[in-house]
């Protein structure tokens, strides 16, 4: 593992057809839960599809990703987006989905609120050709302590 290694978290087209999928499914679903409603005579539970589906649009799932670079530090790690402005996130990187060529992670962040949502990052093998092997050690690799091994050692060593 490379402390300071900097790894690109691009937006992967099967991130976005997933997203894409799974959100016309959920609205398919929504859609037919309301007409059924709506033919049984139960018009108030229709009505309930609207801030349903207001609400799907405000998570927006299918939101492109942020782009940047991440890298792994002593502290964790740090997202740097693309977009000139943004800050930096720093976290820890939590693997979610692992399909060996693709993996989606969250990076979770202290004091993290529902506005300030943690980034998720759907990475893949194809997006960091050359680094993904090293990546995914990074990745798996336990985290040393900050204060190096040395300072766990006990004071008086057993005879």
């Amino acid at each position: 593992m490379t402390a300071g290694a900097a790894y690109p978290a691009h937006s992967n087209r099967a991130r976005r057809v997933a997203s894409l999928l799974l959100s016309m499914l959920a609205l398919a679903v929504l859609l037919a839960w309301a007409v059924t409603m709506a033919s049984r005579g139960r018009a108030v539970w229709a009505g309930l599809a609207l801030p349903m589906i207001l609400a799907m649009a405000s998570l927006a799932p299918w939101r492109s990703q942020p782009e940047g670079q991440l890298a792994r530090e002593a502290v964790g790690w740090r997202f740097q987006p693309a977009a000139a402005g943004e800050t930096a996130t720093v976290g820890e990187l939590v693997v979610a989905v692992d399909l060996g060529g693709w993996m989606l992670l969250r990076l979770r962040t202290e004091g993290a609120c529902w506005r300030t949502r943690d980034p998720w990052l759907a990475v893949s093998q194809r997006d960091m050709a050359g680094t993904w092997h090293a990546f995914r050690r990074a990745v798996y690799s336990p985290r040393p302590s900050p204060a190096g091994l040395a300072a766990q050692a006990p004071a008086d060593p057993p005879a």
